[in-house]
């Protein structure tokens, strides 16, 4: 059974997916606004791929708090941009989107947990650490 902290994450990495593949198809209100910003369109494609690298990691319980930490990085840097170029009504949904990523901290798995995690010995050989 999926516990339903992590139902709310999968909701998050669809939501950062979406966004993400908005900026890679690049909408004519949003290249406008790029280009309004003077950030130009290799802004809005980076933009994207670190919008659909952060869905990807949220969806991996491993990767989880990675894709949590850039999230909030990626998050804050939207607020800052939008509240500079007084979009304040955008901003709102942004920082509604960075709270969410508070409680989705619920779902990382613990040290304990089943979800085994690579790691790397000094001898430079790859083993699988188990959570015993």
């Amino acid at each position: 059974m999926i516990e339903s902290s992590a139902f709310f994450v999968w909701g998050l990495a669809a939501v950062f997916g979406i966004i993400g593949c908005i900026h890679l198809a690049g909408p004519r209100f949003l290249r406008e606004a790029f280009e309004r910003w003077n950030y130009g369109s290799r802004m809005r494609m980076i933009t994207g791929l670190l919008e659909i690298g952060t869905a990807l990691m949220l969806a991996d319980p491993e990767l989880r708090i990675w894709g949590i930490g850039l999230a909030a990085l990626i998050m804050f840097a939207a607020v800052i941009t939008l509240l500079n170029h007084r979009q304040y009504l955008c901003a709102v949904s942004s920082v509604v989107l960075m709270a969410a990523l508070v409680p989705a901290t619920l779902s990382v798995p613990r040290s304990d947990s089943q979800v085994r995690f690579a790691t790397v010995d000094t001898g430079g050989e790859w083993r699988v650490a188990s959570g015993d």
